[in-house]
């Protein structure tokens, strides 16, 4: 019987981005007891994780009776560390402690207390950091080694006064920024924000749209996202539900530009949809003595930039958003008006 081992990372990190990452890998053997580790070095947080447990055989049975929670997590002593190196010598090294109070995505969990390992650990870029995993109950120690990422510069969008962001129907907006070393990939995530009235009340909302791969190429001064502002508006349509009773007020836009290692950049590339006649791929890993991913992400926000006044009308009047009911740029709704 085919079956499938499922593994969930939460790390964002994220953003809208990596905020959830799932996939599965084929095996065919009826047990296999393989320790499975993840950890994205985030230099935007003070915190670092990692994710260890067995791996999980998953059929119809399975999705019906959840396994006993021993069934993923191994007994015994896991002592975790990581060390940070310069000049072929460590020069830092954290350990890390389990902890439980994590929120954990919805989804099929096996154990409410599900173990993730955290160390407080600030990621210095243009760094090579080695993760170390001791499994007692097997005698084994993984490990892996990754190379963080240099400082981002943003190109477009900047953040200055006069700054204003143009993304309506026949008008798209291309976000720029300079290549930076050790990163394999790229994303651009865009957050539109937004006020909400209703029977008096004001709340502020958001729509997240990340956006897709960008890959480097040799010989680039500059790479580019191209944000469809058509699309923009039918994907308003599609998440904000109609309300007559509701008013909203377009507030402004969030961009966050992430770049990942190499290492993410070939996961992601080994777990993308196959073409052609193979059906099937290894999913990638870089871990030692196990399986998993160990790698590196860097983020760079620019946020409050106020849209252009022809995007709040178009928002306000378009064929696709009039039902809405945003307020033009003048604060004003006009039933008659059509954009």
């Amino acid at each position: 019987m085919r079956k499938s081992i499922f593994w969930g990372f939460c790390a964002l990190l994220l953003t809208p981005v990596f905020h959830n990452c799932s996939t599965e890998f084929e095996m065919n053997a009826e047990n296999l007891n393989v320790p499975i580790a993840y950890c994205i070095l985030n230099s935007a947080d003070s915190f670092q994780y990692v994710r260890l447990q067995k791996t999980y055989l998953v059929d119809q049975a399975a999705l019906e009776t959840p396994p006993h929670p021993d069934s993923m997590i191994f007994p015994g002593e896991v002592v975790i560390s990581i060390e940070r190196w310069q000049d072929g010598k460590p020069v830092e090294t954290v350990l890390f402690q389990p902890v439980t109070d994590i929120p954990k995505d919805t989804g099929f969990f096996p154990t409410d207390n599900h173990i993730l390992y955290r160390a407080k650990l600030k990621v210095q870029p243009m760094q090579k950091y080695r993760i170390y995993i001791y499994i007692g109950d097997k005698e084994k120690v993984m490990y892996a080694e990754t190379n963080t990422i240099g400082r981002l510069t943003v190109v477009d969008p900047l953040d200055i006064p006069q700054r204003k962001i143009s993304l309506t129907t026949g008008t798209n907006y291309i976000s720029r920024w300079q290549p930076v070393q050790n990163a394999g990939i790229y994303q651009v995530a865009l957050r539109f924000n937004y006020k909400e009235t209703k029977d008096g009340v004001t709340e502020l909302r958001y729509f997240d749209w990340p956006q897709g791969y960008t890959k480097p190429s040799s010989a680039i001064d500059f790479l580019s996202s191209e944000i469809s502002g058509a699309r923009f508006m039918h994907l308003l349509a599609e998440n904000i539900p109609v309300d007559p009773g509701v008013v909203r007020e377009v507030e402004s836009f969030d961009f966050a530009i992430l770049s990942g290692g190499m290492e993410l950049r070939y996961y992601i590339e080994s777990t993308a949809p196959s073409e052609g006649a193979l059906l099937e791929k290894p999913v990638y890993s870089n871990i030692t003595n196990g399986v998993g991913l160990f790698s590196t992400i860097s983020r760079v926000d620019v946020t409050g930039l106020p849209a252009s006044s022809v995007t709040i009308d178009s928002i306000a009047y378009s064929p696709f958003t009039r039902e809405l009911n945003f307020l033009d740029h003048t604060g004003d709704r006009d039933s008659t008006n059509r954009f």
